[in-house]
């Protein structure tokens, strides 16, 4: 008997225990103070706006001045001269690009066509080019309604006196796509030659 009560009270004794050892936690204590903030890092300085490119001339085609001799024209009467001034030119530039011929008087420097009038209106000289797209070539061609010709006027002289050395020409081509799909905005018979030859970064 006194075995079976020793035996009673260790079961109870280890009951006891485990479920002293199983009880819940306590009771969540309340939330401690907040943290300082931490000091906020320096902005970055802000790098420097990068410069605009200049405008390209890719694909521009510029030749030199022509300067014209006798033999120079496929045509020569005393009051028509017609000058070859291109050939055998690529087919996609005369269909598609804007070719402007300019004509230097060695006074100014001219977008042709290029007139003289009369009081009443008629035109007295013509200075004008034409495009043949069966051949590919530019011509230029002279003609005057009143009178012949004269060599300052259809010719250049190189040893010639200032501003008296007679007539040259050149052409410039601009492709479709030289002016990045802004060809149509620009008026090139607005512009002086200086102009278009800066714009596109050509010698005068």
């Amino acid at each position: 008997m006194k075995t079976t009560m020793k035996y009673l009270g260790l079961v109870i004794a280890i009951m006891t225990l485990t479920f002293t050892s199983c009880s819940k936690d306590g009771e969540i204590g309340p939330m401690g103070p907040a943290g300082a903030n931490g000091i906020n890092g320096i902005d970055g300085v802000d790098g420097q706006d990068g410069q605009d490119g200049e405008d390209g001339n890719a694909n521009v085609t510029a030749s030199d001045w022509f300067e014209p001799t006798e033999s120079s024209f496929s045509v020569n009467n005393p009051r028509y001269k017609a000058l070859p001034l291109a050939t055998n030119l690529n087919s996609g530039l005369l269909e598609d690009g804007v070719i402007l011929v300019y004509y230097d008087t060695d006074v100014d420097i001219y977008l042709l066509p290029n007139h003289v009038f009369a009081p009443d209106g008629t035109i007295l000289k013509s200075v004008d080019s034409k495009i043949n797209r069966a051949s590919r070539n530019i011509y230029v061609n002279i003609q005057r309604s009143d009178s012949d010709l004269t060599p300052r006027e259809y010719l250049w002289d190189p040893s010639g006196p200032a501003y008296g050395k007679g007539v040259r020409f050149r052409y410039v081509i601009v492709p479709s796509n030289a002016e990045s799909g802004k060809k149509a905005t620009i008026d090139y018979k607005k512009m002086s030659y200086e102009e278009v030859m800066d714009h596109f970064g050509l010698d005068y």
